[in-house]
């Protein structure tokens, strides 16, 4: 299909484009007005059934789940990973807790650590906790502008009666 010169959206599921007045995926036939109703808590629970398939990744906060919140636990306890755990990503949230761990490290144990194999072993922890806090702000960003993404998807009861109306 040629969008040249049209406004497209980007699908969440297989990323292919579609037009912004289209209501359903060309290439993987997501309907977009489903994820109104997606949640980030069936989302969870989709993962833990081993679902992965029926998630989805947007940018638009659902409706489960608060922006302000977001904000707010991404600035204040973002350095503990809280806007992942927030938005059931928990993966992420125990690595930015580990990242915080070894912040923690770094600054208890500076002056042992400058003194060990010549400062070498604080330059590295001093890089990755560089990379760490510049991952911290990347997020606000992303949060504050929308682009942070979310996993969602709709709870099996919706899901069933979504489709049964489809067939009609």
């Amino acid at each position: 299909m040629d969008f040249k010169g049209r406004q497209t959206q980007k699908c969440p599921r297989c990323g292919g484009k579609a037009l912004i007045n289209q209501t359903k995926c060309p290439d993987c036939g997501l309907v977009f007005s489903k994820l109104e109703y997606a949640t980030n808590k069936a989302a969870a629970e989709r993962y833990k059934n081993g679902e992965r398939n029926a998630v989805v990744f947007v940018r638009k906060t659902p409706i489960d789940l608060k922006k302000w919140k977001l904000i707010l636990y991404g600035t204040l306890f973002g350095l503990f990973g809280a806007q992942y755990f927030y938005t059931r990503r928990w993966w992420w949230g125990i690595l930015y807790l580990l990242g915080f761990i070894l912040l923690s490290v770094c600054v208890i144990f500076n002056g042992y650590l400058v003194g060990v194999a010549g400062g070498a072993l604080i330059d590295v922890m001093a890089f990755f906790v560089g990379i760490y806090g510049i991952c911290w702000i990347f997020d606000i960003v992303r949060i504050c502008f929308g682009r942070f993404k979310i996993p969602v998807s709709l709870p099996k009861q919706e899901a069933e009666v979504v489709n049964i109306k489809e067939k009609k």
